[in-house]
């Protein structure tokens, strides 16, 4: 009976360890997935927060960071609470650049100048 179950194990040790040892060489040839940024359209509201301004979606219904907020343009679309269709770039989670705003191209803040002057 022991030479039996030994023998088994001898035999499924055998078999098993081929099927084993390709895992690893399998999971080595797949290339690495590339990380491409999310483009989504998003229809909401501009609104300001203590420290950005958001998007208050209708469609998909999620808040969302602005995370290149020009304040010139922004500011008039919170002031008049209209829903816009909004092109944007996923950053990172719900953080969004814009691209367009109902249609039109989005004008980023310009780098290096103080905010306000």
């Amino acid at each position: 009976m022991k030479k039996s179950i030994l023998i088994a194990a001898i035999l499924s040790l055998l078999l098993a360890g081929p099927v084993l040892a390709q895992g690893p060489k399998a999971a080595e040839k797949q290339p690495a997935p590339t990380a491409q940024p999310m483009k989504m359209t998003i229809t909401g509201k501009i609104a300001k927060a203590e420290q950005a301004y958001i998007i208050q979606g209708q469609k998909p219904p999620e808040l969302f960071t602005i995370l290149n907020a020009n304040p010139k343009v922004l500011d008039k679309l919170v002031k008049s609470g209209k829903t816009v269709t909004i092109e944007t770039v996923s950053v990172v989670g719900d953080n969004v650049n814009i691209q367009k705003i109902d249609g039109k191209a989005y004008q980023e803040p310009e780098a290096g100048k103080p905010k306000g002057k």
